[in-house]
This record gives structure tokens, sequence and C-alpha cells, in this order.
């Protein structure tokens, strides 16, 4: 994702596709509203309400996972807020057009309270925790008492909450936050290699981290050999509903 550039008279960066917002009846964003049930289904008893989203190596799709994912819990009536926990390199705001700041590390620094870094977004349910300004120490801040905080507080006011950080391999950050949420979720890009898939989970797992399952994203079904008819007769199905609606 592109980041705004400092410099003037840049151009602004353009906001990426969110097929959840822009195309719900595609194949694509029924996929993320049967992530939101499966997460929703796996432990029926006492449902994942903070969930972290990271991967293993950058450029995998986690923070587009995370937007789509918001939009489908909150479309489902869960009021949902998506924080953006990538302090480095953050890219949820210009995903939902939004302020970058103020935002969590305004929080996190103690420049501003909860309510001044919650941003409403156009979409009914769902709220918005932008990165703020980059601080020179991310893994630090993150690592406050005051982040447990901002997390504790966060379920309290909103149904589910998801947490979007950096790559696994790549820092700290993700192991430091896994501990205060109740799941994590791994994206993994197809063609990405096994040793680096399992380095990312054993990293996890060494601080105990309820690793609830992955999502296998960019994946070709046709360079893996599946017919594409199933594909086409889910668009057929959609077609036949508007058409009958």
């Amino acid at each position: 994702m592109n980041r705004a550039s400092g410099s003037a008279g840049a151009k602004r960066p353009v906001p990426a596709r969110l097929v959840v917002r822009d195309d719900p009846r595609s194949y694509a964003a029924e996929a993320y509203r049967v992530l939101r049930a499966n997460l929703h289904y796996a432990n029926p008893d006492a449902p994942f309400r903070k969930i972290l989203i990271t991967s293993a190596g950058a450029g995998e799709g986690k923070s587009t996972t995370v937007a789509n994912l918001g939009l489908c819990f909150a479309q489902a009536g869960a009021s949902t807020v998506v924080l953006d926990a990538d302090l480095r390199r953050p890219s949820l705001h210009n995903l939902f057009r939004e302020p970058a700041t103020p935002g969590l590390s305004s929080y996190l620094a103690g420049n501003s309270l909860f309510d001044a870094v919650i941003h409403k977004t156009s979409v009914p349910n769902l709220s918005l925790v932008s990165s703020g300004p980059t601080p020179p120490n991310p893994a630090e801040i993150l690592a406050s008492r005051r982040m447990k905080e901002f997390l504790e507080t966060a379920a309290e006011r909103f149904d589910v909450v998801l947490v979007d950080t950096p790559p696994v391999l790549a820092v700290s950050d993700p192991c430091i936050l896994a501990p205060l949420v109740d799941g994590v979720l791994l994206i993994v890009a197809s063609g990405v290699p096994r040793p680096a898939l399992r380095r990312a989970k054993e990293q996890l797992t060494s601080v105990r981290a309820n690793v609830v399952g992955a999502v296998i994203n960019r994946f070709d079904a046709r360079a893996a050999g599946h017919s594409k008819r199933y594909y086409d007769a889910y668009d057929s199905y959609y077609g036949r509903e508007a058409r009958s609606s």
C-alpha cells in the first residue's frame, strides 16, 4: 500500500479497492464472509472478540484482510473497530480514506484520549483507530501498560476488535501484542515458503499466542489445477438472485 509522501505537491495515494465494500457479490467478498462466520463459530461459548491479524512477511495482504473482515463484521451488525498497530508501515487510514492522526501512537504517548483516536467510518458499526505519528520506539510503546489498557477498553466498547500488526518475521511487535488478544490469524500469500510459515508460527506459539488459523491469500485456482466452473456457477447464482429480486 502506498503511503502519502511528505513532499510538497505529492499526489495522494489511490485508495485500495475493498471487495466487501466495492464488489459485495464477488466470490472474494463471500470468502471474507465465510472467514467471519468461521471465526464467530470457532469458539461459540466464548467468541473471539480481540483478534490479531499478521503474516510471516511483507506484502501478503494482512491489512487488506483486516479491512475487509472489519467490513464483514460491521455489516453483520457487530460494533467493530479496526486498529492499525503497524506503527512502522501503516495503511488502514488509506484503505478507509480517514486521517492518519490522531491515532494509536497519540494515545500511547499520552497526547490523546481514547475517544479522540476513534474515527467513525462511512460504514455503520465500523470505526477505525489509525496508527498516528510514527514513533521512534514502536516495540517499546506497544509493550507499555497503556497498550494493554487500550485493548481492554476497546473490548468493552466494541463487539469485535481487529488488530493489524507488522509481519512476524520482520519485527517483534506481533509477538508483543499476541498474548493480549483472544486469537491470532495468520495471513499466508500463496507460494510463501513453508520454512518461513513454520518460523512465523513458532515465534507466535513461543509467546503462548492462540493461533486460531491461517488464511491462504492470492490463491490461483487455475494454476493449482482446479476448475473454474465452480466460480462461474457462483457468479451465475448471484445473477439469478438479482434478476428474481
